[in-house]
This record gives C-alpha cells, sequence and structure tokens, in this order.
C-alpha cells in the first residue's frame, strides 16, 4: 500500500514534469497532450474509482500549484473524471487496448468543457465552436495518440506492483 501511494506519488510528479516541460515544446497546433488526464483514467481503469479520484486530486494540486489563481477548480475536474473511469473498472481487462483510449477521450472532453465552462462561459465568452475546434479537439487526438503508448507503460507498472502486492 504505502509503495503503490510512493509510486503515485514519484509517477504523477514525472508525468508533470514532463507534461509541462518537455511535451510543451513538442505542441501541435499550440496543444500539449494531457498525460495527467491519461494518468487519472488508466489508475481508474486498472484499480477502481477511490484510488482515481486520489490521483486526480494529487494531478489537480500539481495544475493548480502552479497555472491556477483559484485552488481547487482542477482537483475538482480531475476528481470527476477519475470517479467516472472508475467505473470501467468493473470490466477491466489486461488485453483491452481500446477501452483505456475511449475513456481517456471522453475524460478530456469531459475536462474540456468543465475547462470551458469555467474559465471561458462564466467569463461572458460563448464562442463554443472556435474553443471546440482550435482547442478541444487537437487536444483530444493529441492525449489520445500518446495514451497509447503511455497506458502500456502504467499497464506494465501495474502489472509490477500487483506481483510485488502478491508477495507482502
Amino acid at each position: 500500500m504505502i509503495i503503490r501511494a510512493i509510486v503515485l506519488l514519484f509517477g504523477s510528479f514525472i508525468l508533470y514534469v514532463l507534461q509541462t516541460g518537455l511535451f510543451s515544446s513538442f505542441s501541435l497546433a499550440g496543444v500539449v497532450p494531457d498525460l495527467l488526464m491519461i494518468l487519472v483514467v488508466s489508475v481508474g481503469f486498472m484499480r477502481g474509482r477511490t484510488k482515481a479520484m486520489i490521483a486526480g486530486l494529487l494531478c489537480g494540486i500539481y495544475i493548480d500549484c502552479c497555472y491556477s489563481s483559484v485552488m481547487g477548480i482542477f482537483p475538482l475536474f480531475y476528481i470527476i473524471v477519475g470517479n467516472l473511469s472508475g467505473f470501467a473498472h468493473k470490466i477491466y481487462d489486461d488485453d483491452d487496448h481500446m477501452t483505456p483510449l475511449l475513456l481517456t477521450a471522453a475524460g478530456e472532453l469531459l475536462y474540456n468543457f468543465m475547462y470551458f465552462i469555467v474559465f471561458y462561459l462564466l467569463q461572458g465568452k460563448i464562442n463554443l465552436s472556435f474553443y471546440v475546434y482550435r482547442i478541444m479537439i487537437p487536444r483530444v487526438v493529441y492525449t489520445v495518440l500518446v495514451s497509447i503508448i503511455l497506458y502500456r507503460i502504467l499497464k506494465y507498472a501495474n502489472l509490477l506492483l500487483l506481483r510485488f502486492d502478491k508477495d507482502e
């Protein structure tokens, strides 16, 4: 249990650094893939709702600390996505690679829609079509493409942790 918590802390911090550092250099169409979203959705799919909500809280706090003037918005977004993706834990299968991609796309769409409501719509900016075509769709596509690779790494890490849990 403690090992899993340490791995989550370390892994989420590494993904945060990669997302804000390395991948910001490789932005396509002005967007960066959301590696933390991939982590939250993967944890939800592989480990369940509670663990995904904890991962969402942690990932949201990382984003809030550096990019938000109001604490709590991004953790709320990630917790909601983690809770919803955790419902798919009941159908988890090691060989299934399509479900996590679809969950990542759905989670990224939901996250971007919540982001639009809080940061655009509530400020009177109602140009949804611009946001969807210029930001939301490219970000979803880029995140799903990166999740093809990252999900395999996270799945392998989960299998290693499961073996470690069985040894205790």
